[in-house]
C-alpha cells in the first residue's frame, strides 16, 4: 500500500508529525470553536489557517537552506521551526 514512495524514518517522523498537527487542531476545534483574529500577518486567520501557513513557511525555508548548500540541516530545522512557531502564536 505504500510501496508508492521511498519510506525513511525521518519521512515517516515527517508525515506522522504533520497528521498528529492536523489531527489535534481537529479534536481542539470540535471542544473550543477557532477565533478569528489578525496578527502581524494582517490577514484575519483562525488555528487552522495559520497551521497551513506555517506548514508553508516550513517547508520554503527548508528548500531554501538545500538550494543555498547551508551545511547544517538541523540548524536549519530549528529555524524554520522557529519561525513557523512564532507564525502560530502571533500570526
Amino acid at each position: 500500500m505504500f510501496s508508492w514512495m521511498y519510506w525513511t524514518i525521518p519521512v515517516a517522523i515527517a508525515f506522522g508529525g504533520i497528521f498528529v498537527m492536523i489531527a489535534g487542531m481537529t479534536i481542539w476545534g470540535h471542544y473550543r470553536t477557532p477565533v478569528l483574529r489578525k496578527g502581524f500577518l494582517r490577514i484575519v486567520t483562525d488555528r487552522g489557517d495559520r497551521l497551513y501557513i506555517a506548514l508553508v513557511i516550513f517547508a520554503l525555508l527548508m528548500v531554501l537552506s538545500f538550494a543555498f548548500s547551508i551545511p547544517s540541516a538541523l540548524v536549519s530545522a530549528g529555524v524554520a521551526a522557529s519561525v513557523s512557531a512564532v507564525v502560530l502564536k502571533w500570526g
